[in-house]
């Protein structure tokens, strides 16, 4: 880790100031030593005015200070108070400026004070403006005076999508910025223009969207050069004139030990779902007499068809295996053998005589080795970042087989006991499969430190994150009169990771990261998933796989969804481009 000792300053606020005074300077009281920097920059926001958005500055004074006592604290102060808590962004800062530089984060305390001539619209769209302020006031670089900038940050340095761009520009040019940086991908934005019209009398209001092309608009209207920049290091060297040294990917993202681990699992997986298949169908075919297939409900006729679908499942993980897509193939695997228990379930059910006596024993059954199942996922050891990538997988599908269970429980009291036993089957499968992920992790070396305190903060801390996107996207989108798609399932996430975060906090970290990867694409997507959209985020995926990799950590978890996302790339582009983005998220997040 580099060592520094950071001098105290005096702040003069201009776009961007920077004083510093000798370490000698220092101010001592007993046996207590501090030395600090302070950074002071403009941030472009939006207000909303009686008249509409407006584009507003906001001053973020940045204080870096090392030396007896610190220890990594975070400390936020708003004047006045934002929509949207902005603690979150300077935590994520601070952890994206301590990646980047290398420096140890945790022999620094940070604080950061936003002040704003009125409230604003968000928060998470300055989080790449602190970031650079961070690493300016860590590193003691310049920052060129002229150079504004938007963007959210993401856990991999990535700069997240914003609304209000044009309003920021303008803002920008009130305070002397020739310069404009904002999230690529953002260069053409739409308005939604209101007009009226008087037809013989008629008053006819009409409203359309219209294209704005950023850089054009910043350049006609102002005279501003408007910039889209992808990353932290990109807006560096706008910035600073420097840059970090980036890990390019040029290696196989399945790497051999990737396949050492998965392959045999997927073979495993393949032969026991072919066993269940077969049971399924001997038993279906001895006892399908018994089943009722009469209006309204055509019983089996619905156990057939999952019946069917178990062998298209299976069929398509043969496949998968064949092209070595080996979590693909685990994924077929399992959806399979839910199928084939299903059936087993129903076919049994129908043919008992005491068919309420036969719910009990099963439920009895399904629940005892739920529970013993998801106490080892609860109790399983972390110590390094593949342990926790393997327990988290294995939390979450504890976490599943708890919520289908109790699902499976409602549906019985509403004597819905198809939909029942489809329930049962798939947490007895899910609880299953948490041995699995468990035993994975003894085939990586498991670098890095992780215990029960850093993985807590570490768990809340990207739950509020993902709460700030998911709530800072809802109102651009708003703004824009636009919806996604995407959103619609983030709410659950959020529900899901809040839910998960005090018995199966590994879980609720990759569930908060998934989360917050389709809270910023809801913006980013907003006018469609195109080709070269996916090109980018599997290049960019590719390459925080290859950094992770680089520091001796290997990111199963994220080569497993990169490889997910391979398999869907002719289904949906969409469905791709957010594995994608999520197999980068988890990759980013685990030099924590």
């Amino acid at each position: 880790m580099k060592k520094r000792f950071l001098a105290a300053s005096l702040v003069l606020i201009l776009l961007f100031s920077m004083n510093l005074l000798p370490p000698s300077t220092a101010f001592k009281e007993g046996k207590i030593t501090l030395f600090y920097r302070t950074v002071s920059v403009y941030a472009p926001a939006v207000a909303r005015t009686s008249h509409g958005l407006v584009g507003v500055t906001s001053t973020i004074t940045v204080t870096v200070q090392n030396g007896t006592g610190c220890s990594g604290k975070v400390f936020v102060e708003t004047l006045p108070l934002t929509q949207i808590d902005m603690q979150g962004s300077a935590r994520l800062a601070v952890t994206v400026a301590g990646t980047l530089t290398g420096i140890d984060i945790s022999n620094y305390d940070f604080f950061f004070v936003i002040q704003t001539s009125s409230p604003i619209i968000g928060g998470p769209s300055a989080g790449a403006v602190m970031t650079i302020a961070t690493i300016a006031a860590l590193e003691g670089w310049q920052l060129d005076n002229k150079t504004m900038m938007t963007g959210m940050i993401d856990p991999d340095g990535s700069i997240g999508p914003v609304g209000g761009i044009p309003e920021k520009i303008e803002a920008a040019y009130s305070v002397g910025a020739t310069r404009f940086l904002f999230p690529k991908g953002q260069g053409v934005m739409y308005k939604t223009v209101t007009e009226t019209r008087n037809i013989d009398g008629i008053i006819q209001i009409t409203q359309k969207r219209v294209p704005i092309n950023i850089s054009e608009y910043a350049m006609n209207n102002f005279g501003i050069e408007a910039v889209e920049v992808a990353d932290i290091n990109e807006a560096l060297l706008y910035f600073t004139g420097h840059t970090f040294e980036t890990q390019v990917s040029n290696e196989t993202i399945t790497t051999s030990n990737y396949t050492t681990s998965m392959e045999p699992l997927a073979s495993h997986l393949i032969n026991d779902a072919n066993s269940s298949y077969n049971n399924a169908k001997s038993l279906f075919e001895n006892t399908k007499t018994n089943i009722p297939n009469s209006f309204p409900f055509y019983y089996r006729n619905q156990i057939n068809d999952m019946l069917n679908d178990a062998h298209t499942a299976l069929n398509k993980a043969k496949e998968s295996y064949e092209k070595k897509l080996f979590y693909s193939s685990t994924s077929s695997a399992f959806q399979s053998l839910i199928n084939s228990r299903f059936v087993q379930y129903a076919s049994d059910y129908f043919n008992t005589d005491n068919r309420e006596n036969y719910l009990d024993t099963l439920f009895n059954t399904v629940e005892t080795f739920v529970s013993t199942q998801s106490e080892k996922a609860k109790n399983a050891r972390i110590n390094g970042m593949t342990s926790l990538q393997c327990v988290g997988a294995a939390q979450k599908r504890a976490f599943d087989a708890e919520d289908y269970l109790k699902n499976a429980h409602q549906d019985y009291q509403k004597r819905d006991y198809l939909n029942a036993l489809y329930k049962l089957a798939f947490a007895f499968e899910r609880s299953k499969s948490v041995g699995w992920w468990l035993n994975m992790s003894t085939t990586f070396e498991d670098l890095g430190q992780v215990n029960n305190t850093v993985l807590d903060d570490v768990a809340h801390r990207y739950l509020d994150l993902a709460i700030q996107a998911n709530t800072y996207s809802s109102i651009i989108l708003q703004e824009m009169g636009e919806s996604s798609t995407l959103l619609s399932g983030v709410d659950d996430l959020i529900e899901d990771a809040g839910n998960e975060i005090d018995e199966y906090p590994a879980s609720s970290l990759f569930v908060s990261l998934e989360a917050l990867a389709k809270a910023n694409l809801a913006l980013e997507l907003v006018d469609g998933a195109k080709q070269d959209k996916l090109d980018k985020t599997k290049e960019s995926a590719a390459a925080a796989i290859s950094e992770s990799r680089s520091l001796g950590i290997e990111p199963i978890l994220a080569v497993s969804y990169f490889e997910f996302a391979q398999t869907l790339e002719n289904s949906s582009i969409t469905d791709a481009i957010v594995y994608y983005r999520y197999a980068q998220m988890i990759a980013g997040a685990l030099h924590f």
